[in-house]
This record gives C-alpha cells, sequence and structure tokens, in this order.
C-alpha cells in the first residue's frame, strides 16, 4: 500500500492478493476509486494530464472533463467538480505513483498473476480419451 496526502487531495494504492490493485484519489473528501489492472490503469491516465492545457478524458467507466478552471468527474456513482489546481495535484501525485518501482512491480505481478489464471482456465481438464 502507499497513500500519499497533500491536502485537500489525497492518493492511496493498495495491492491485494492474488491479483487485485485499487486506487483511490481523494478531493474534499470526495473518493474516485477503481478496483483492477485495467480501471486502475485507466484512472491513472486520466489522472495525467496535468500539463495539458485542457483536460478531456472519456473512459468506458468514467469521465474527466474541464469546463473554465473545473474539472468535473463523473462515473456511475460519483461526480465530483474538482478546482483545476487540485486536479493538476492528483496529477502530480500519480506521476509520483507511477514512478514508485514497487508500483511497477505490483502490476507486473498482478498481469503475470492474472496470465496464469487465464492459462489455467484455458488449458484445464479439457477432452479426455475414452
Amino acid at each position: 500500500m502507499k497513500a500519499i496526502f497533500e491536502s485537500p487531495v489525497s492518493l492511496r494504492f493498495e495491492v491485494g492478493y492474488p491479483a487485485n490493485l485499487r486506487l483511490t484519489l481523494t478531493v474534499s473528501g470526495v473518493p474516485m476509486f477503481a478496483i483492477g489492472v485495467e480501471d486502475v490503469g485507466e484512472l491513472i491516465e486520466g489522472f495525467q494530464l496535468g500539463g495539458d492545457p485542457v483536460v478531456s478524458c472519456e473512459r468506458a467507466v468514467f469521465s474527466l472533463v474541464q469546463v473554465g478552471d473545473v474539472v468535473l468527474y463523473s462515473d456511475a456513482l460519483t461526480k465530483v467538480s474538482i478546482p483545476r489546481g487540485a486536479y493538476d495535484r492528483l496529477a502530480a501525485l500519480v506521476t509520483e505513483l507511477i514512478g514508485d518501482p514497487r508500483v511497477d512491480a505490483a502490476f507486473q505481478e498482478t498481469y503475470l498473476q492474472l496470465a496464469q489464471e487465464a492459462r489455467a482456465a484455458a488449458w484445464g481438464p479439457g477432452c479426455r480419451e475414452q
């Protein structure tokens, strides 16, 4: 687990076993989270646009759209208005997170575990000779 706090924003990255990742980004007490390697990866991508003049990111499970000085985050359960400065601080925290070799190792281990599980299911007992 890695947690970074910079009021009013925070980031929490958790690794569960055998193969589960969870990322929670919080703005002014409102959490935005992703569970699973694919969703966590997409949330990370959405919060790497700090250098862009306008934030815009549409994904299957969430969207980020900048309107004026506010970035609107929306998913099935949550709607958050994020001041652009807070978004930029979260983007900096996400950049710090993905630069951590332990986080990279957690992603690699999770991908390997998921591949092993998929292979085991595909190569299961199958047809038997009679």
